[in-house]
Order: C-alpha cells, then sequence, then structure tokens
C-alpha cells in the first residue's frame, strides 16, 4: 500500500484503543494490593464500572495521539510511518513507555470530564447520560477523584511531577470557569476593552483545557530527549491549540445537531464561553447595559437568544477560531518534521472540529439567506 493511502491517525486511534482496552481489563487490577483481591466484584461494581464507562465512551482521544504523533517524530526518524503493531524490538520499550504515559494522560483528562459534569450540573457527555446522573452523584464523585491517583501510578518517575503540576494548574484554571458568573469577575472584565477580556478567556482557558494539551509534550520531553529548541516551538504550537479547541468547543453549544440536553449550556455562566464575548464585542454601550444587567439577573440565556445580534456573534466567534487554527497551521510549518508526519499532526488538531465547523458554517449562511431575501422583499 502507498504510504500517502495509509490513515496513521485511525491506526494509531486504534493501537491506543486496544492497549487501553487492555488496560482496563487486565494491568488496571496491579494497582491494587492482594488483600483487595477479595472484594473484586465490589470494587467492580462501585468503582471500576464508573472509571470504564468514562474511559471508553467514545471519544476523539487527542492527548494520547499526540503522545504517538511526538513518538513517531522523535524516535522513529528513519522509519516515522511504521505501524505501531510491528515496532522494532529496539523502540518496543519505548512505544511501551509511551503508551503508559497516553494512559495516564486519557485518565486523567476522563476524570475531569467526570467531575466537570458534577460541577457545571451537566445532564449528557458525549451523547450519553452523565455518570453521576447514571450512577449517583457521591459513586461518581468518589470513582473520579478516585481516577486522578490511578493516573498518577500509571506516570514514570521522571513524568510524575510534571503530571501533579498539571493537575495543579487544571484546578486553578477550573476555578477561574466556575467563577465566570461571579460578581467581581463580571464587573472587573465585562465592561474590559475586548483585548483585557479576552486575555482573561485565554488565561482561564490555558490553565483548564490547554495544560493537558500540552502535558504529552511535557511528560515525553526527557522520554523522548526533545530538545529545548523543539519543545518550545511545540509548546507554543499545542498552546494555541488548547484555546482554539475550547473556542469551537463552546461554538458547539449553539448546535442542536450536535447537542440533545446541553443545548445553549454556558448561557447562563457568565464570561466562560467564547459566544458570549464575542457577543460582547459586538454590543454598543446601551446593548450592553441591558445584557450586564441581564447576567446579574441571570436571564442572559433568554437575552442573547431573542437578540438580533445573536448569529452575528456567532460568525465573529467561528471566524476568530477559523483563523487562529490558520496560524497554528502557519506556526506548524516551522517545525522540521515530513510532509506525512505534518499531514498527520494536522489531523490530530483538525478533524475535532469538521462537524461543528460545517454546522456554524450552515448557520451562518442561512441567516445571511433570510437578510438577503428580505432586503429583496423591500
Amino acid at each position: 500500500m502507498n504510504i500517502k493511502e495509509i490513515n496513521y491517525y485511525a491506526l494509531d486511534y486504534n493501537y491506543f484503543l486496544k492497549e487501553l482496552s487492555n488496560f482496563l481489563e487486565k494491568d488496571i487490577y496491579k494497582n491494587f494490593p492482594n488483600e483487595f483481591i477479595d472484594f473484586k466484584p465490589f470494587l467492580d461494581k462501585n468503582l471500576l464500572t464508573i472509571a470504564k464507562d468514562s474511559m471508553l465512551a467514545e471519544g476523539k482521544r487527542i492527548r494520547p495521539l499526540l503522545c504517538y504523533w511526538l513518538f513517531r517524530n522523535f524516535s522513529l526518524e528513519n522509519n516515522s510511518l511504521v505501524s505501531l503493531d510491528i515496532i522494532e524490538k529496539n523502540n518496543k520499550k519505548l512505544l511501551d513507555t509511551v503508551t503508559q504515559v497516553a494512559i495516564g494522560i486519557e485518565i486523567l483528562h476522563c476524570a475531569s470530564l467526570v467531575i466537570d459534569d458534577i460541577e457545571d450540573g451537566s445532564s449528557e457527555r458525549r451523547g450519553k447520560v452523565s455518570l453521576h446522573l447514571l450512577h449517583g452523584m457521591p459513586k461518581a464523585l468518589n470513582a473520579g477523584n478516585w481516577m486522578y491517583f490511578l493516573a498518577l501510578k500509571q506516570f514514570p518517575a521522571v513524568s510524575k511531577s510534571i503530571a501533579i503540576e498539571t493537575l495543579f494548574d487544571c484546578h486553578i484554571g477550573q476555578a477561574f470557569d466556575l467563577s465566570s458568573n461571579d460578581d467581581f469577575i463580571n464587573k472587573k472584565y465585562f465592561y474590559a476593552d475586548e483585548n483585557t477580556r479576552w486575555s482573561f478567556y485565554e488565561k482561564c482557558v490555558s490553565l483548564k483545557t490547554g495544560k493537558l494539551i500540552q502535558l504529552p509534550l511535557a511528560s515525553l520531553k526527557k522520554i523522548l530527549n526533545i530538545s529545548d529548541t523543539d519543545m518550545n516551538l511545540i509548546n507554543k504550537i499545542f498552546n494555541s491549540y488548547g484555546i482554539i479547541y475550547q473556542i469551537f468547543d463552546d461554538l458547539k453549544n449553539f448546535i442542536p445537531e450536535l447537542n440533545k440536553n446541553k443545548l445553549y449550556e454556558d448561557l447562563n455562566c457568565g464570561l466562560r464561553s467564547a459566544v458570549v464575548h464575542s457577543f460582547i464585542d459586538i454590543l454598543n454601550e446601551e446593548e450592553k447595559e441591558l445584557a450586564y444587567l441581564e447576567i446579574t439577573k441571570n436571564n442572559f440565556k433568554n437575552f442573547f437568544l431573542q437578540h438580533y445580534k445573536k448569529i452575528q456573534s456567532l460568525e465573529k466567534c467561528y471566524y476568530k477560531a477559523s483563523y487562529l487554527l490558520h496560524i497554528n497551521s502557519v506556526q506548524l510549518e516551522t517545525i522540521q518534521i515530513n510532509r506525512e508526519l505534518k499531514e498527520y499532526l494536522s489531523d490530530i488538531i483538525e478533524k475535532p472540529f469538521d462537524m461543528i465547523r460545517k454546522n456554524i458554517f450552515s448557520i451562518i449562511q442561512v441567516n445571511y439567506k433570510l437578510k438577503m431575501e428580505e432586503t429583496l422583499s423591500l
């Protein structure tokens, strides 16, 4: 088969799912002391079932794929496009370590989703009922917290402190996110200039979302012997990607086809959503006063959905995300890697946004069509 015809994104995705499934079926039990063996049915029912439901739910697996991309780029220089299933023996041990890190990072990510759904009161995750509604709040909360510690057990000693620092930063970011409807935050940033307000948004996102996306690089730097120069270049790209990812995720909250019970969930959360920031950007002073009043009354959702500038704000947000994605692609060209690996990284970075971009662009087109019809009818 021609190299160009091989989808390494799909191959590595399936390779990771196989390794993750093996871990959840067998290796996970190695984390328990022998005295817990007699309690296996109890642990399966009250802890592991919840953890497995979280980790086996359909997902994009972005962070593990970034681990494999880094492995291919920095450790398989002479044969970077070989299938991971037939990796040479001298690289197999290193691949196993990379997989160990990838599993640890994915557990951290899945744990954060369990806790995030509890904190946000979300009823749905990845198209299914949220785990705290399915299994009950106490068990889901306990399982989510336990998964953080399970994840840390998977990291090699050289990366463990990095994972701990990442968790520390993520929780600070989540504190900002949960306070996005706080009076102090609203008063400080709602009337701030556009750059100041967006800087606040990006700082929150960099901590809450970006740190976990940068974790593959930080965790594998010493393991894969990545130079400081390459580290700085790629870290900048991954950090930008974290912001882009969150903006597109915020846009997804406004697409009925991609949401069921979570539609418009962010609209009563103050300055949490990039769409809300884009909306404020295009309001005049009088409209800002009205919008701020509705936020304080916890009625911003209705105000936004009835406002004539709502589609314009979606459009502004969409083009901001698209522009940042373009800039990231340009930055990607500065990395000295072969074309196939650039395309692979581009797939990891851009594929998750395909449906969001398609649906948002469709909403914008329909709006322009309606405006054109109104103009022609005058």
